[in-house]
């Protein structure tokens, strides 16, 4: 099995230009946690996650305390809300996300999210985005091993 055989080609994605308050939305409405970000010509740039996006609203030293719990209303917490809302996504992007290509083993691609804690590899074709394999596309290819992913519900 390869990466086409699991990959989803129509992917939500944003532009360099988009806010971070946009793709929010775009994770809310799509049901996404990550998007890729890519230009006019579908060159991949990065992928935005919702973790950067929050970590971005933390003050640093409770980040590293971690105590969010205890504190209860925290004032620059939300004070930042605004101000990360109006952040490009390339300020939270990361810049080089995993990647295959569509003759990826799909056994690699699992390895590759596996060791770097991921839910997705992106796949690319030179450096145009052409698709995603997401943790549930292996998951659903367990669970309907003999189907084209295609077909399954």
């Amino acid at each position: 099995m390869r990466a086409r055989d699991a990959m989803s080609r129509d992917v939500h994605t944003v532009s360099p230009e988009a806010t971070v308050g946009e793709a929010a939305l775009l994770m809310r409405s799509s049901g996404h946690g990550a998007l890729p970000v890519i230009d006019e010509e579908g060159k991949l740039l990065g992928l935005v996650t919702k973790t950067p996006l929050v970590r971005r609203l933390l003050p640093e030293y409770l980040e590293q305390v971690g105590d969010l719990y205890r504190s209860g209303e925290f004032k620059p917490f939300q004070e930042n809300i605004e101000k990360v809302a109006l952040l490009p996504v390339t300020d939270v992007m990361n810049p080089k996300p995993l990647t295959g290509t569509e003759d990826t083993p799909l056994a690699e691609v699992a390895a590759m999210m596996i060791m770097h804690s991921s839910r997705q590899v992106l796949i690319v074709e030179g450096e145009r985005l052409v698709g995603v394999v997401g943790m549930q596309d292996i998951v659903d290819m367990i669970a309907w091993p003999e189907t084209d992913k295609s077909a399954a519900p």
